[in-house]
C-alpha cells in the first residue's frame, strides 16, 4: 500500500441519499490502497440530515464542515483545499459520477511529475454512461471549447480533479464562481503539465442534477475573468471597440427622435456606462464623475468630427438614419484608437 497522504475533497449539498454509498468507495479505497487518506466534507448547509449521518459514522478520518454563510460549488472546494492539510488533494463530486477506483492513478500521476490531473471522460479509455441527452452532451462540448484559449486538455470541465497542496498554495488571485473551480485551479496556479486519467462517468443515480441556466451564465463569466486575467489588454481593446458598435446603434436611433448634439452625447453617456463596467473594470481607484468627465472630454475629439460629417450627410443626403451611420462611423474609425489610449492612460488608471 502507499504511504502518501491523500485529503479526499466532497463539496455537498443535498446530497444526503448519496453519501451513504461515497463514503463506502472512499473507505475502500483507503482500506487497500491509500491507508493516509482523510475525507473532508464541505456542506452548504443542506439541512437534510448530512450532519447527523456524519455523525453517526462516527469516522475519524471523515471530517464535515458546514457552511452557514457562503454557498457555491468553487468556494466550497477552496474551503476544502484550505482545510486540508496532506501532501496530496483530490476533488471529487458528489454526485456518485465519478469512480473512487481512479483516485489511486491520479495519484500515481502526480507523483510522477505531473502539475495536475483530471478525472476524464474523453481521453482514450474513458467513457460515459448511455442517458446523457443531446442537450447536455452539447453543453459539455460548447463549455469544453470555451476553454481551449486556456488549457489544452481534453475534459476541462470535470469536477475531478487531483493536485499537490503546494500547488495549490501557490495559487495566484483565485476568484472562483459558479462550478468549474478545475480551470481556474489550472490557470491560478500555472499548471503546464497536465495530466488526464480516463475514468467512466456515470449518471447521477439519486438527487438532482445541479446544471441550471444560472449556472451556465456563472460559467460564461468565469471564462470572462480568466480572460481578463490572462490577456486583460486584448480583452479591453476589443470591449471597448465592441461597446463602440453598440454605441453607433444607440446614436443612429438618437438621432431620428433628438437634436444631433443630444444624440452625440447619448451615445457617448451610453459608452461610458458600458466601457467602464466591461472595457476598464479594473479602474475605481477615482470617482464616477471624475471618470466621466474625463471620458466626455477624450471622447469630444471624435465627437467634433461626427458633427460635421453627419451635419454635411443630413443637408446633402436627406436621410438621418445613413448621416448618423456614415458619421458615426467616420467619427469611431479616427477616435477609437485615440479614445482607448488615454482613456486608458488618463480616465482608467489601475
Amino acid at each position: 500500500m502507499k504511504q502518501e497522504t491523500v485529503t479526499i475533497i466532497l463539496p455537498t449539498y443535498e446530497e444526503v441519499d448519496s453519501l451513504p454509498f461515497l463514503i463506502a468507495a472512499v473507505a475502500e479505497i483507503k482500506k487497500q490502497d491509500l491507508p493516509n487518506l482523510q475525507l473532508i466534507i464541505v456542506d452548504d448547509n443542506s439541512d437534510d440530515g448530512t450532519e447527523a449521518l456524519i455523525a453517526e459514522t462516527n469516522s475519524p478520518w471523515i471530517r464535515l464542515i458546514v457552511r452557514h454563510h457562503e454557498k457555491g460549488l468553487s468556494t466550497a472546494v477552496v474551503r476544502g483545499l484550505e482545510e486540508g492539510e496532506s501532501e496530496f488533494c483530490i476533488v471529487k463530486d458528489a454526485d456518485g459520477s465519478h469512480p473512487a477506483s481512479a483516485i489511486p492513478h491520479m495519484i500515481d500521476a502526480l507523483t510522477n511529475g505531473a502539475d495536475f490531473t483530471v478525472g476524464s471522460r474523453y481521453v482514450q479509455g474513458g467513457s460515459t454512461e448511455d442517458g446523457w441527452g443531446v442537450l447536455r452532451w452539447i453543453n459539455s462540448k460548447i463549455a469544453t471549447l470555451m476553454a481551449r484559449p486556456f488549457t489544452t486538455v481534453k475534459d476541462s470541465m470535470s469536477g475531478f480533479l487531483g493536485l499537490r497542496r503546494d500547488t495549490f498554495l501557490s495559487a495566484y488571485n483565485l476568484d472562483p464562481v459558479g462550478y468549474k473551480i478545475g480551470l481556474e485551479l489550472i490557470v491560478k496556479c500555472g499548471c503546464k503539465n497536465v495530466v488526464e486519467v480516463p475514468i467512466h462517468f456515470r449518471t447521477r443515480q439519486l438527487g438532482e442534477s445541479k446544471l441550471t441556466l444560472k449556472v451556465q451564465w456563472e460559467y460564461l463569466q468565469h471564462v470572462i475573468r480568466l480572460l481578463r486575467y490572462t490577456h486583460p489588454k486584448l480583452v479591453s481593446f476589443f470591449t471597448f471597440a465592441a461597446v463602440g458598435v453598440s454605441g453607433l446603434g444607440v446614436y443612429i436611433l438618437a438621432l431620428m427622435v433628438m437634436p444631433l448634439i443630444v444624440s452625440i452625447w447619448t451615445a457617448i453617456t451610453w459608452n461610458f456606462f458600458w466601457d467602464r463596467k466591461y472595457a476598464f473594470w479594473y479602474a475605481r481607484s477615482t470617482t464616477i464623475f471624475s471618470q466621466y468627465l474625463g471620458f466626455v472630454l477624450i471622447c469630444s475629439v471624435g465627437a467634433v468630427a461626427n458633427y460635421f460629417i453627419t451635419s454635411w450627410f443630413v443637408e446633402n443626403a436627406h436621410s438621418i438614419p445613413l448621416a448618423g451611420f456614415v458619421g458615426g462611423l467616420s467619427a469611431s474609425v479616427i477616435g477609437i484608437a485615440f479614445n482607448f489610449v488615454f482613456n486608458k492612460v488618463l480616465v482608467f488608471r489601475k
